[in-house]
């Protein structure tokens, strides 16, 4: 008995899609398996031909790689008349067969057949070799710097962060991925183009030329991801791309340090917009997590809230609080440091004291150079490139 080909089919407003699911149920031939209405749905579910629409909205060549990667075919379906350019498109994207939207379910099924199980198989033993590890070795961490409220210099702890890890090995990444009050281009004084959407667009379709989105820093081996230039564009950015982008960085790089909004409500969940997503999911692929307090009783309450909501989200992650902007006070500190460790015990405190240096470079648009601020950040820095010994020994 013959195996049929378990189909994924991207919703689309073209009657292909229901003329081809109607076909199959009535005569066979090819087995709807899922129903795709998201790329993380592309990637996730288990099917052998995935079929997709020129003019599907997150269709990219990044997409088309990672569902051939696991061993299953994408067929593209274009309309001439509507998107002239469609079939251009699809072949640019490198899919594996395409076809017009005007063919009959017969020639749909007799299309999607040539991509069998027996070639699916065949595929997914290309791309995994035997004795291979689907992690590699060398990767670097993903460091997501975030706050409880606003004020706290969340974004001048990430920007003199990713300046300490370049004194570590290499290069280091900065992303501006908050994108509620995006403010790292600023602080630097960059340009606001390229910017994160500059990136995700290269990332997704021109992977060479990921690079040449990113700024560079003077006097400082930085690259820096600059956010979105206009707040109201955040619904333009889909929080898959975003981690993508961060974690293939950490292939190359030893350290990617992320600034991230410090509202991580799951509106969605009550029915609203996906409004802090991007958030969420930065925390929830982190590898470490820095939690930047305002140090007082109000700051220290909020960042047990803020770190409750994180637990949820990363349960397992090392969190690593800051107190910034700290008084010198001995007796105020330690009655903080009480107060936070008899409720959380944090993978590291560090104290990083109020330092002038630090409002004279944010006029200059440079990074602060020496004094105390960057010495509570070195000492940050370097609880968190410990983490991978303690963690093997754990």
């Amino acid at each position: 008995m013959s195996v049929e080909t378990e189909l994924g089919l991207v919703v689309s407003a073209r009657d292909w899609s229901e003329r081809l699911h109607r076909f199959t149920v009535d005569h066979g031939g090819a087995r709807v398996r899922a129903r795709i209405l998201r790329p993380e749905d592309a990637v996730a579910e288990d099917y052998d031909v995935l079929l997709v629409d020129d003019v599907t909205s997150f269709l990219n060549r990044r997409l088309v790689q990672q569902v051939q990667s696991q061993g299953r075919s994408v067929v593209g379906v274009f309309d001439a008349v509507t998107n002239p350019a469609g079939q251009a498109f699809l072949e640019d994207l490198g899919v594996d067969g395409i076809l017009p939207s005007h063919a009959t379910a017969e020639e749909f099924v007799r299309a999607v057949s040539s991509f069998g199980t027996v070639e699916r198989v065949a595929r997914a033993m290309e791309v995994v070799e035997p004795g291979t590890d689907s992690v590699e070795s060398g990767r670097g961490q993903l460091v997501v710097v975030a706050s409880s409220s606003g004020g706290t210099g969340a974004t001048e702890i990430a920007v003199a962060l990713a300046h300490a890890f370049t004194t570590v090995k290499d290069r280091a990444l900065l992303m501006d991925a908050d994108d509620v009050v995006p403010a790292i281009a600023q602080r630097l004084g960059l340009a606001l183009h390229p910017n994160i959407r500059t990136s995700i667009d290269a990332f997704l379709n021109q992977p060479d030329r990921v690079d040449k989105t990113f700024h560079s820093l003077r006097r400082s081996p930085i690259d820096v991801v600059a956010g979105i230039p206009n707040t109201q564009d955040w619904i333009e950015l889909r929080p898959g791309d975003v981690v993508s982008l961060a974690t293939d960085e950490t292939a190359r790089r030893s350290f990617v340090v992320a600034n991230v909004s410090s509202r991580i409500e799951d509106l969605a969940f009550h029915g609203g917009a996906p409004r802090y997503a991007l958030a969420r999911g930065m925390i929830s692929a982190a590898d470490q997590l820095v939690a930047v307090a305002v140090p007082s009783p109000i700051g220290v309450a909020r960042t047990l809230e803020w770190i409750a909501q994180v637990r949820v989200l990363a349960p397992y992650r090392p969190v690593h609080v800051v107190f910034n902007k700290a008084p010198r006070s001995a007796f105020k500190l330690g009655e903080l440091t009480q107060e936070i460790t008899r409720t959380y015990a944090p993978f590291s405190l560090t104290v990083v004291p109020e330092d002038r240096r630090v409002a004279e470079a944010a006029w200059a648009g440079e990074l602060v150079r020496g004094g105390s601020f960057v010495k509570g950040v070195e000492q940050l820095a370097g609880a968190l490139a410990s983490l991978p010994a303690a963690r093997a020994a754990s």
